[in-house]
């Protein structure tokens, strides 16, 4: 068997001067970029047992005295989108804002939501709850139109299967440490196909905002890409952070796509390209200046990846706009 990660924290045992600083790194670890605030004349406290068995991480949670938000700067830190699928205490109810919207999490429901999203809330009282998170694309190539937030007692149409993830998702939690390998790989695909299953047979005007909302991200990324695409410091990370999303997510965004991000930097970098070496007020600017002009800081690279896109070489189309520029004789 694989090597098993395993963690125990009670902020209880941590000296106090000490305890918020480490409940929010340990939340970071987990889920990404967190920011943990005290509530002033509440006692802070938070438990947290972990298993990690591969990119899976099982973990039941215990925490009151605090508010956890996640701000878009902290997504876009973000390395990987991680989904978690969280199952509720039934004493237990949590309410969360994310896109502007309310949310209120009834104790005993099970929810489902993408870690790679600005939030925000507080417990009112000590808040439990049990999670399974796994990489978002182990979901995404299951569903189409993902969307980044379930109530699954609202999507999965039967009851029966609402207990069935249920039942099923507490039964691979609590043998999480001892499961083998193989049965770890196996049992989370299963899970992973169940939710599949239900999440596919939703409200398909849903899905449909959702394929709206990642069209709309890409837009927006695209925009960015043209305005900025001359800054040869511009990279997808930097386009992630600007658009306020993390860069697993741009890069999920754009998957399907002609091009992805970083190819979509390039195009844009040759067609401005392109255009410079097309207007006869630049004919005598040297082609590197040209290059560096439109976001390219190594010729031999820009020269490269001009050919393999338009079919000649910078100075080969340089010299064909200018022999159609010459008047007949």
């Amino acid at each position: 068997m694989a090597a098993v990660e395993q963690l125990a924290v009670d902020t209880r045992r941590i000296p106090e001067r000490e305890r918020i600083d480490a409940w929010q790194q340990i939340l970071s670890d987990i889920g990404g970029p967190i920011q943990v605030d005290p509530i002033p004349g509440e006692t802070f406290m938070g438990e947290l047992k972990l298993v990690r068995r591969g990119p899976i991480a099982f973990y039941d949670m215990c925490y009151s005295g605090m508010r956890l938000w996640r701000r878009p700067v902290d997504v876009a830190r973000m390395d990987k989108e991680m989904f978690a699928l969280s199952l509720t205490q039934p004493s237990c109810s949590l309410r969360v804002e994310r896109g502007g919207q309310a949310l209120e999490l009834q104790g005993g429901r099970s929810y489902l939501f993408d870690h790679a999203a600005p939030y925000r809330t507080e417990p009112p009282s000590a808040y439990k709850t049990r999670s399974i998170a796994f990489p978002s694309s182990l979901l995404r190539r299951r569903v189409r139109g993902l969307r980044p937030f379930y109530a699954l007692g609202d999507c999965v149409q039967s009851s029966g299967g609402l207990a069935l993830i249920n039942v099923f998702a507490q039964h691979l939690a609590q043998g999480a440490a001892t499961w083998s390998d193989e049965e770890v790989d196996s049992l989370s695909g299963q899970l992973l196909d169940l939710l599949a299953l239900f999440l596919g047979t939703g409200d398909g005007a849903v899905a449909g905002a959702e394929s709206s909302l990642r069209a709309g991200h890409r837009q927006r990324a695209l925009e960015h890409i043209r305005r900025h695409a001359h800054d040869p410091e511009l990279t997808p990370a930097r386009v992630a952070q600007a658009c306020g999303i993390s860069l697993g997510y741009l890069n999920e965004v754009f998957r399907g796509q002609a091009a992805g991000v970083e190819d979509s930097i390039f195009d844009e970098r040759l067609e401005a390209a392109r255009r410079l070496l097309s207007d006869a007020r630049r004919r005598r600017v040297p082609i590197q200046t040209l290059a560096y002009e439109a976001g390219f800081n190594d010729a031999s690279h820009f020269s490269r990846r001009f050919k393999r896109r338009f079919g000649l070489t910078p100075g080969e189309l340089r010299a064909q706009e200018a022999s159609r520029a010459k008047p007949p004789h």
